[in-house]
């Protein structure tokens, strides 16, 4: 029997919190479970997780960050990274879908403000490119031809894109793609680059972050993903970076718990109207 129809994950401790201030804000059941601990810790799973009940037609569980000797871990990467978390989750609770909500990169400084919300209909993996030799400095070029652009789960999509339609918050939300991988981008020529060249389909590019690439390996079948990204602008992946999260961090990871838990509780509304 199903554990949870949904799960939510978060990376860092910011967005941990974040998740659960924006339940609390909105009634949202959001506590340990005695029995939901044991099941997982029984599967080797030692990640801190909340149940926040029945929301309308899903049951949710939100995980925690995974962290090692205290510190959290981010990143698609090893025995506690995204891949390794979404692939071994799923199998324990018989979800059919995972949210990654928290902290993302912004792509346009200006069009974009720190703390909006970037909702993915796909994701692209940059890390899969060819780096080729030039003539040209600094001697070898990146080539992103072979990158496969990976749609998100439709049905977690939608459920952003009413929300986005049915309710006004302080901040803007922009659906499409995102860039995924494990560097920490901190050069606006870089950024610029893979926004210029690398393949994005026909969705526009809204900003790139680390996790959503490790859920890749969570679908179960090809054409069958599990995911949906939901992340606020904590930066713009540039020479400001650092700057940038000092306030980032505070915002983007609570207007995109809020914006995910808000889509959740009016989606319950609407099928009791």
């Amino acid at each position: 029997m199903p554990v949870c129809s949904l799960l939510l994950f978060v990376a860092t401790s910011a967005e941990e919190a974040a998740l659960k201030e924006q339940a609390g804000k909105l009634g949202l059941d959001f506590q340990k479970d005695a029995d939901l601990t044991r099941y997982f810790q029984e599967r080797g799973l030692r990640d801190e997780a909340w149940t926040l009940g029945a929301i309308g037609g899903e049951t949710v569980v939100a995980v925690g960050c995974s962290r090692v000797k205290g510190h959290a871990l981010m990143g698609p990467h090893g025995r506690l990274g995204s891949a390794a978390k979404g692939v071994r989750y799923l199998a324990a609770t018989g979800a059919q879908g995972i949210i990654q909500v928290g902290m993302a990169f912004g792509i346009a400084r200006g069009r974009q403000s720190l703390g909006d919300v970037l909702v993915s209909t796909s994701l692209i993996p940059y890390d899969n490119r060819d780096v080729k030799p030039s003539t040209r400095e600094p001697g070898y070029f990146n080539d992103y031809s072979g990158v496969e652009v990976e749609p998100a789960r439709s049905a977690l999509v939608e459920r952003c894109l009413r929300e986005k339609a049915r309710t006004e918050f302080g901040f803007e939300v922009h659906v499409g793609a995102m860039f995924s991988g494990a560097a920490r981008i901190h050069c606006a020529k870089l950024r610029n680059e893979l926004y210029t060249t690398a393949p994005h389909g026909d969705s526009p590019i809204i900003g790139g972050e680390m996790e959503g690439v490790g859920l890749l390996a969570a679908a179960v079948k090809a054409d069958d993903p599990a995911w949906c990204v939901v992340k606020g602008i904590g930066d713009f992946a540039d020479e400001r970076r650092d700057e940038d999260i000092e306030i980032g961090r505070k915002v983007a990871p609570q207007n995109a718990a809020f914006f995910v838990l808000s889509s959740l509780v009016n989606d319950a509304k609407m099928l009791t109207e």
